[in-house]
C-alpha cells in the first residue's frame, strides 16, 4: 500500500440510520424456532386434510 494515499483511521461516528440499527442498539429480535415449527406443522396439516 502506498504511504500517504489514505486518510488516517480515527473513531467512526455513527449517524442517522446506522446508529439506530437493531444490532447496534441491542434491540435485535432472536428468531423463535419453536414457533416457526408449529406454523409449518399447521400449514402441512391443513394441506393433508384438504
Amino acid at each position: 500500500m502506498h504511504k500517504g494515499t489514505h486518510p488516517p483511521h480515527g473513531p467512526v461516528a455513527l449517524r442517522g440510520r446506522a446508529a439506530g440499527h437493531p444490532f447496534r442498539t441491542g434491540t435485535a429480535r432472536v428468531p423463535d424456532a419453536a414457533g416457526r415449527r408449529e406454523r409449518l406443522g399447521r400449514r402441512y396439516d391443513e394441506r393433508e386434510a384438504s
